[in-house]
């Protein structure tokens, strides 16, 4: 599989939805979550352009989809473990990816 084209294709359709951030108070209010395309550790920025919105359950498999495309990266790997595990090393998802 190629997981580069996944994640590139779960951030195009993403961007194309030209998604904004809402109050709760409106009636279509969506959780979003900012994520950073080209991480930071890879020398991203914190810019309009490397940023997008991304639902929670997008936001987690881009992370999981960024530890195969990296898989030496130990930044990249941590961020997808706390994404997954709290402090106490308790397994946060409850669901299959």
């Amino acid at each position: 599989m190629n997981y580069q084209k996944v994640y590139e294709d779960i951030i195009k359709k993403a961007k194309t939805k030209n998604r904004i951030r809402l109050n709760k108070i409106n009636l279509d209010w969506v959780y979003y979550e900012n994520h950073h395309i080209i991480p930071k550790c890879l020398k991203g920025l914190d810019e309009k352009i490397n940023l997008v919105l991304l639902t929670a359950k997008e936001h987690y498999v881009c992370h999981k989809l960024l530890t195969y495309v990296y898989p030496r990266n130990r930044k990249i790997a941590l961020a997808f473990h706390r994404m997954t595990f709290d402090k106490r090393g308790k397994h946060n998802i409850s669901s299959r990816d």
